[in-house]
């Protein structure tokens, strides 16, 4: 069941949300007595600058100030390299055309990618950018969305609990659109390599055969052990994981338009989970991209703080951005352009709170925009997953978004 999300009052979708504290501990806090110093902090330094604010008339003048902050809070700023495209394979499919390719996005940076174009209609096509989820399976990256010819039978059981068992890229790819899907910083063939790792660090895995499903599994609970390491390392390095996972989703992008078989006038993207979370930054950070799809990731920050940040990642987590911008105003900087947000009701990742006030706030962003037509939020009847009903209504999206008449 589907259900379009209710506009509540305007003081709950702008509000921090905090829990309230009783004898200065919030009644469900992970982090018990000390939430009382961090959850006050927020509550005195609630999001500045948000398009709803009174300081805001013009959505362009805003969304310059909000993707200054943005790029400043995410602290990556490598140059820009040509990309050195390479294609490394490619083969037939039904109805597109698969190309594995590498290409720069910083000058010490290769992302392996798959394009597929399609092969029924003429070009130039509209373009995705599909983004992968996080799921705590890290041996796979791109391949979660794409056909292969071959799945152990774990990442099989995996692809069927996230996505129905259907690659969506593909079935994008068939209905026309050209798909770029790139391996995410620590993901794929961009994951943790254990022959690098110090000694007796990785032996439990080296008595397991490769590409095994007891390898990957052992190898995904390895790579979930490392992530606050790996954080740790990002933050002394003065940089931040969303920033270096959002800088190679911008430059996707801007692969995306050197390609003949695209429309540069005509690129959207999408993603489940972690890839929701990409998505709604891609959507608000560049420009060129038209219409976004972000599938359960979505929430104010505040109800989150008391008892759900022990339920994400490492990944999602920009310092003190949230004095400037909740989530949903990240999402929001994509305005005027088309944003469609899918929650799950038993989304169990997020609180109800949260999306409810998440859904709020961006409809009263598009409405100050003066483009409310411009936004969707659905509520879905299922868990955290992108269900074979929630990808049609992305293709539908899409569909009216950009291949409508320009």
């Amino acid at each position: 069941m589907v259900s379009s999300m209710g506009l509540s009052e305007v003081a709950s979708a702008v509000s921090v949300g905090l829990p309230q504290l009783r004898g200065g501990v919030p009644q469900h806090s992970s982090v018990g007595n000390l939430f009382d110093q961090i959850g006050n902090y927020a509550r005195a330094n609630p999001p500045s600058l948000s398009f709803l604010s009174r300081r805001w008339k013009d959505v362009r003048e805003w969304k310059v100030t909000a993707r200054a902050k943005v790029f400043d809070r995410l602290s990556y700023r490598p140059p820009s390299v040509p990309f050195d495209a390479r294609v490394v394979s490619k083969k037939k499919r039904r109805g597109y055309l698969q190309e594995d390719i590498v290409f720069r996005t910083t000058p010490y940076t290769e992302v392996p990618a798959s394009v597929l174009v399609p092969t029924a209609g003429k070009p130039p096509y509209p373009a995705i950018v599909a983004l992968h989820d996080h799921g705590g399976f890290y041996y796979f990256g791109r391949e979660k969305l794409l056909e292969e010819d071959r799945r152990s039978t774990i990442f099989a059981d995996f692809c069927n609990k996230l996505y129905q068992g259907v690659p969506y890229a593909a079935e994008l790819a068939r209905a026309g659109y050209v798909v770029l899907v790139i391996d995410a910083f620590y993901f794929g063939q961009r994951r943790l390599r254990i022959d690098t790792l110090p000694p007796g660090k990785a032996d439990r895995l080296l008595h397991l055969g490769p590409d095994s499903d007891d390898f990957i599994v052992a190898f995904n609970e390895l790579a979930g052990s490392y992530e606050s390491l790996v954080a740790k390392t990002i933050f002394m390095a003065g940089t931040s994981w969303p920033g270096m996972i959002v800088w190679d989703d911008l430059r996707s992008v801007d692969y995306l338009l050197t390609r003949t078989e695209v429309d540069q006038h005509r690129v959207g993207c999408a993603g489940l989970s972690l890839g929701g979370f990409r998505s709604a930054y891609l959507a608000g950070c560049h420009s060129a991209v038209r219409s976004a799809v972000v599938t359960c990731w979505m929430s104010t920050f505040g109800p989150m703080l008391a008892g759900y940040a022990e339920r994400h990642t490492w990944m999602c987590y920009t310092p003190d951005l949230y004095t400037d911008l909740d989530f949903p105003d990240i999402a929001g900087m994509a305005t005027p352009n088309a944003l469609l947000v899918q929650f799950g009701r038993y989304d169990a990742l997020f609180p109800p709170d949260g999306k409810r006030q998440a859904a709020d706030k961006l409809k009263l962003i598009y409405a100050k925009a003066g483009v409310p037509e411009n936004f969707k939020a659905s509520l879905y009847d299922t868990p955290h997953m992108f269900s074979v009903d929630m990808q049609q209504e992305t293709i539908e999206w899409f569909d009216k978004t950009l291949k409508k008449e320009r």
